[in-house]
C-alpha cells in the first residue's frame, strides 16, 4: 500500500516571486529488519560507493523574541541552499515578499511536523513570523535542517501534488 508524505514546496517562480505548493513523497509499506511502518526512497549520493552517504543536517532554535507580532525587512530572505526544513516546535507564518494576495501559493501556516522543501535560492525571497497555536501560545521555533546536494533532483522527481 503506497501513501504520500506531505511536505511544503517553497520556490521562486518565473516572476522573481517566492512560491508555496503543497506536494507529497510516496512511501510504501515496508516490513522486516525492524523496517515497520511507510518509507521512501532511500536517498544516496550516487559517488558515495559505501552507501554512507554525505548527509549535512543542522538544528536550529529561534527563542520567541520580546515582541512577537509584526515583519521586518530585515527578515526578508531567500533561501541560502536547498535544503529541507523540518519543524519540530513552533507555528509560524511564511510568505512570499512583495505580494499582497491572500493565496495560499503566496503565504502558508507552518506547524510542528511540517516539512518545508526550501529551493526558492533568487527572486524576492520570504519572510516568516511566529503565530499563536490553538490557545494562544507563542513557542520558539525548533527544527532541523537538512541540505540537499546532488540527491535534490531525485528527491524533487519523486513528489506529487496534493492540490
Amino acid at each position: 500500500m503506497s501513501s504520500l508524505l506531505p511536505l511544503i514546496r517553497m520556490y521562486t517562480d518565473e516572476n522573481g516571486y517566492t512560491r508555496f505548493s503543497r506536494m507529497g513523497l510516496p512511501v510504501i509499506e515496508k516490513t522486516g529488519l525492524g523496517s515497520v511502518g511507510h518509507f521512501s526512497s532511500l536517498f544516496v549520493n550516487e559517488n558515495i560507493l559505501d552507501n554512507a552517504g554525505d548527509v549535512r543536517m543542522q538544528f536550529g532554535v529561534t527563542p520567541i523574541p520580546e515582541n512577537p507580532s509584526g515583519e521586518g525587512p530585515e527578515l526578508a530572505h531567500t533561501a541560502p541552499r536547498k535544503q529541507l526544513v523540518i519543524t519540530l516546535g513552533g507555528y509560524l507564518e511564511f510568505k512570499s515578499c512583495g505580494v499582497d494576495k491572500e493565496d495560499p501559493e503566496y503565504k502558508v501556516l507552518i506547524c510542528p511536523g511540517d516539512i518545508l522543501l526550501a529551493e526558492d535560492l533568487e527572486g524576492k525571497g520570504h519572510v516568516w513570523r511566529f503565530v499563536e497555536d490553538d490557545s494562544g501560545k507563542v513557542h520558539p521555533w525548533e527544527r532541523c535542517y537538512i541540505h540537499l546536494g546532488e540527491e535534490y533532483d531525485h528527491f524533487v522527481s519523486q513528489l506529487v501534488a496534493l492540490d
